[in-house]
């Protein structure tokens, strides 16, 4: 397979070539104040990398002979900005600008606000990250009004690395071209390079102090009516034993994580459109979703969750640790499972074990997070009109997806990061550890960017090392994978003038049902007496313009 995929690659490269941006490629016509201008004159470079490539076949570096920079607007990672400034103090970006001879100014500045301000004032920088669909028409609107480029067309010639994962994975393909088949963008993917086919891995569920039950001699609960005899139990039995029954929160619940929209799947519900069967609905307007804030109201009135839950944050899980509660919702990357082996070694009764995804009362173990890649949802990455070296920034790009890049994007630098040990990339121990009270995500990501959303192959080998090597964390995965399906979408993706639509009421729509159920929740509104006022008044604010538009997506997705 690798051998076959090289001379593909080959043969793609061979009519490829490196070289300045063209007038086709910035057809905007305009020099943008936010493009940062090369050192010198480029051109001679860029064409000579050009030669040398047509000649041999490959690409050869550094792309360019002279110095040029490319100005990049991305989030950056927590756990990264924790101990860095930005992504060029990552070991591996340092290594890629000494390779290809491009340097990358760094803009984290980001917010939707800050997207939105780039994306009106037209002065844009070379390459953005974000969410798309944050501007009016997502993607497409962009093209057609000259903020990106329009670079399907190239990606073939100037990113090979990155068209023959796409190409090897056809149903991920399908989900990531716009709705007319162009595929404009980057994203961040997780592959197999023995089988060239993506993966998924689980992040985000619900986890349980496994100690707790075995106090009690109580079963791991497995349908949301178990887990609430269970939280019931946490409440009245003095858990941590310090002598005060009242000081536990049997369920703590932050804002950090997506509590609320978890056991949503346990009542098939989303807090957003959803599927349901060939047609699609709101979720927060249905009835499924009033069953599920009676269940959350239920645990409110009880005093199963904290009260603070509308703006507690990522802290609160310490509550946890601190033999303070017993029950939450976390993700793998979360401080629990990050120091699970050191809050161990602090209390050797310490035990907190994932939970299979709960089985509401009529049945439902639903999955809430699309899994949809195309160009209308997650952080994509596209090359803007402003950018004057639009081959350079595609082959700079695609680096990440090829085998040597994304091993170094995914481990970092081998001998320093990372060791090949009979052909497997180990991450080395002492990378993991530090005295400076890091968690072992920040101290790794000094060097990579395995763990993290950024735009390149993530090997599996890493997932495979780090999230795959303890007994816990492989049940974690098995547990957090009984999800169906059910209600998400897969690799629906809207045109631009249902983008628009839908854009022009969901944020309104969205703010009002959001402070309804934090309403319904505590008490401040009854879903006996003002759940039909709620419903008609989501209805007034134009869900119907929303869920027309999602649904001639969906349509379109069930026949192509």
């Amino acid at each position: 397979m690798k051998k076959l995929l090289t001379l593909i690659l080959a043969l793609m490269l061979v009519i490829g070539s490196v070289a300045g941006c063209s007038s086709e490629a910035n057809s905007s016509g305009e020099e943008s104040s936010g493009t940062n201008a090369p050192a010198g004159d480029t051109s001679q470079g860029a064409e000579s990398q050009a030669e040398d490539s047509q000649e041999t076949g490959e690409v050869t570096y550094p792309l360019v002979d002279d110095p040029i920079e490319l100005s990049y607007y991305i989030r950056i990672n927590d756990a990264m900005s924790a101990t860095m400034e930005t992504y060029g103090d990552v070991e591996f970006f340092k290594m890629l600008e000494e390779k290809t001879n491009v340097k990358i100014q760094w803009d984290h500045n980001t917010s939707t606000e800050s997207f939105a301000a780039i994306i009106s004032s037209g002065q844009y920088p070379d390459l953005i990250n974000w969410v798309m669909s944050d501007n009016p028409g997502g993607m497409e609107a962009m093209l057609e009004d000259g903020v990106i480029v329009d670079i399907s067309e190239m990606i073939p010639q100037y990113a090979p690395a990155y068209w023959a994962w796409m190409q090897a994975n056809p149903s991920n393909y399908k989900s990531s071209v716009l709705s007319d088949g162009r595929l404009v963008h980057f994203s961040s993917l997780q592959g197999d390079w023995s089988t060239m086919q993506f993966f998924e891995s689980k992040i985000l569920g619900p986890m349980i102090r496994q100690d707790w039950l075995d106090q009690l001699g109580m079963e791991m609960p497995t349908t949301t009516d178990e887990l609430f005899d269970v939280l019931i139990a946490f409440r009245d039995h003095d858990m941590n034993g310090d002598g005060d029954a009242t000081d536990e929160t049997p369920f703590v619940v932050s804002t950090a994580f997506d509590w609320f929209g978890v056991l949503g799947g346990s009542f098939g519900a989303r807090l957003d459109i959803q599927k349901d069967g060939d047609k699609v609905v709101y979720g927060p307007t249905t009835e499924n979703f009033k069953k599920l804030l009676e269940y959350v109201h239920r645990l409110y009135e009880e005093n199963l969750i904290n009260t603070d839950f509308a703006i507690a944050k990522e802290e609160k899980m310490n509550l946890i640790t601190q033999n303070k509660s017993g029950f939450a919702i976390g993700s793998m990357n979360s401080t629990l499972i990050a120091n699970h082996q050191n809050l161990q070694e602090q209390n050797p009764e310490y035990n907190l074990v994932s939970v299979p995804w709960l089985i509401g009362p009529d049945g439902y173990q639903c999955d809430i997070s699309d899994k949809n890649s195309g160009g209308q949802g997650g952080r994509r990455t596209v090359v803007t009109t402003a950018c004057e070296n639009v081959e350079v920034a595609l082959r700079w790009l695609d680096y990440a997806y090829t085998e040597q890049g994304s091993l170094e994007m995914t481990f970092g630098i081998e001998g320093e990061s990372f060791e090949m040990v009979d052909g497997y990339p180990t991450i080395k121990e002492e990378v993991k550890q530090n005295d400076k009270g890091w968690t072992e995500e920040q101290s790794i990501c000094r060097w990579m960017c395995g763990p993290i959303n950024y735009p390149g192959l993530h090997d599996y080998r890493f997932y495979e090392q780090m999230s795959l090597n303890e007994p816990y964390k492989e049940d974690t995965q098995t547990n957090w994978s009984l999800a169906t399906d059910d209600i998400i979408f897969d690799g629906v993706v809207m045109t631009a003038d249902e983008t628009a639509a839908y854009n022009a009421v969901m944020p309104d729509i969205k703010t009002y049902v959001e402070t309804s159920y934090m309403e319904f929740i505590v008490g401040d509104k009854s879903l006996d007496t003002d759940w039909d006022a709620y419903v008609e008044t989501v209805n007034s604010m134009g869900i119907d313009q929303a869920l027309t538009a999602k649904q001639a997506a969906y349509d379109r997705f069930l026949v192509g």
